[in-house]
This record gives C-alpha cells, structure tokens and sequence, in this order.
C-alpha cells in the first residue's frame, strides 16, 4: 500500500517538497481505462494494469498544485504504478510492479 508515509517521503526526496500532511487530500476511485487520460497514461501502461483499476489520489497545495495517483491491484491494493502532475503537467511516472497476468 502506498500511504501519507510514502507520499510525504517520495515529495521530499523526488522534488524536494516537504508536504504537510494536514494540507493533503486523498481520494479513492475505480476506474475504466476508456476514463483515463491517455496524454498522462500511455497505452503500453495501460496494457500492464487491471481493467478497471483503482486509483489512490493525493492532492497538496503548496506554492504549486501537486496531484499524485497511485493505481493499485484491487484485491490487493499493492501499488502498481505511480503518476505526478504539478500545476496539471505530468512530471513523473514509475511503474512500481509489473502485473504481467492481467489486461
């Protein structure tokens, strides 16, 4: 599982931002990939997570809007891939685990 924990150190060691954790949103949602951005996840992404899948959103305002989603394996919720936008633009992406098994 991918927590404020892990949020607050990957800000902090990915871009510098220490977040305060009182100022942070989350939310969860299922999602169908036809639903997702294909500009901020790319096909052959798309094609490594489950359908649908779920996805963990952060949301911290500082001097910039940052928003970070974690989609996770459902039955699971192991982080399989992680996507940061500052100010609306994607910033980073990482695959966390590969789950080769599942369209």
């Amino acid at each position: 599982m991918f927590g404020i924990k892990q949020l607050e150190d990957f800000m902090e060691e990915k871009f510098g931002v220490a977040v305060d954790t009182n100022e942070v949103g989350e939310e969860t949602v299922l999602l169908y990939h036809e639903e997702l951005d294909e500009e901020l996840i790319s096909e052959d992404v798309l094609q490594l997570l489950p359908n649908p899948v779920l996805f963990q959103t952060y949301i911290y305002n500082d001097e910039s809007e940052w928003i970070i989603g974690i989609a996770l394996e459902e039955e699971t919720n192991n982080p399989l891939f992680l996507i940061c936008l500052k100010d609306g633009t994607k910033v980073y992406e990482e695959m966390l685990k590969f789950n080769l098994q599942r369209k």
